[in-house]
């Protein structure tokens, strides 16, 4: 009698669904919509605010300052998505929503 057919194992077929995405592509997507709200977060919350105080050179040395701090963030958000640079990724856009909060 022979024992030794091949059948697949219980637990390969059980761990993963056939319908549900895997992590990895959610996180790429979560990385891609993370960086376009930076990019909104900087342009509603920082650029045209700062932009419509400027008025004379003293709120320019004021405010301007800000915003090239917010598009130096935006900048590292960027760079640190195309290097797949998650922890800094997090970490870049923390500090921008703080930035914009503070703003």
């Amino acid at each position: 009698m022979n024992t030794n057919t091949q059948t697949p194992s219980l637990d390969a077929t059980l761990s993963t669904p056939p319908n549900q995405p895997e992590w990895g592509q959610v996180w790429q997507i979560t990385r891609a919509l993370l960086v376009v709200w930076a990019l909104a977060v900087w342009a509603l919350l920082i650029l045209l605010p700062g932009l419509e105080q400027i008025i004379n050179m003293e709120t320019a040395m004021l405010h301007l300052p800000y915003v090239l701090i917010g598009l130096a963030l935006v900048g590292a958000v960027v760079a640190a998505h195309s290097l797949r640079a998650d922890r800094h990724l997090l970490w870049f856009l923390s500090v921008l929503l703080m930035l914009a909060g503070w703003m």
